[in-house]
């Protein structure tokens, strides 16, 4: 259960970038400096693979523009998860941060986002990964029109207490279309490396969403995320919203 459990976590917050909600990829855009921004998620998944599992998980991730194209970020991310009549709540892994520019070419932004966790989430309740991980993400992103394109790869050091893979590979392809004024209309599909050892496949998802934007310091987000895969979760429904400041 245990390696189903992290791998939940995983999904949920360890280490994952994130866009503007509810994709799962980074974009390549930048707050400003000295520009704040407040996103806040919601998430509840269930995965039938093994034992039937249900997760919940909030977050809530500052960004601050230290400089014109240099971000800095810190998410505090709250998770729940019920598994055969037995359910535990708390405190995760703190996450650390940031996003700069490498490179403009062609139309196209690329960046990195290297970061780190704390390992502040409770391991003996499945919480938390019991280590400090630490990862590295390349990003492409464009805009076109009413287009927005973003393809993400990286890798995570998965650093852990429960014998999972340390070794973990990302990647993602997302595109938004802006269908109507203030609404965007978003699809990404995204695969990483399966946390256990011994799975003879991976997690691959897609993730479809909504995006609206009412005033521009203010986006409401909703969307769901289906598993392609066994390893997958198979339902998550997501909603959040993102404040600049």
């Amino acid at each position: 259960m245990r390696i189903l459990l992290a791998a939940l976590i995983l999904a949920v917050c360890g280490g994952n970038v994130s866009a503007f909600h509810p994709l799962i990829g980074e974009d390549t855009g930048f707050l400003g400096k000295d520009v704040r921004q407040l996103e806040a998620g919601l998430e509840y998944s269930a995965a039938k693979e093994g034992p039937d599992t249900y997760a919940t998980g909030a977050a809530a991730e500052l960004s601050y523009g230290l400089f014109e194209d240099f971000d800095v970020l810190i998410t505090v991310p709250w998770q729940g998860w019920r598994s055969h009549g037995i359910s535990e709540s708390g405190l995760g892994d703190v996450l650390l941060e940031v996003k700069f520019p490498v490179d403009r070419r062609a139309g196209w932004t690329f960046a990195l986002k290297p970061g780190f966790s704390l390992p502040a989430g409770d391991e003996a309740k499945s919480l938390g990964a019991g280590k400090g991980g630490a990862w590295l993400y390349g990003i492409a992103g464009r805009a076109a029109g009413p287009w927005q394109y973003y393809l993400n790869a990286g890798y995570m050091l998965n650093r852990n207490s429960f014998d999972e893979e340390e070794n973990i590979l990302k990647a993602s392809a997302s595109a938004a279309y802006e269908f109507l004024p203030k609404v965007l209309a978003t699809g990404e599909l995204a695969a990483e490396t399966n946390p256990d050892k011994e799975a003879a496949s991976h997690p691959v998802y897609s993730v479809l969403g909504l995006v609206w934007s009412p005033y521009p310091t203010l986006d409401l987000d909703l969307g769901v995320r289906l598993g392609l895969t066994r390893p997958a979760d198979d339902l998550g429904l997501l909603a959040g919203f993102t404040l600049r400041l």
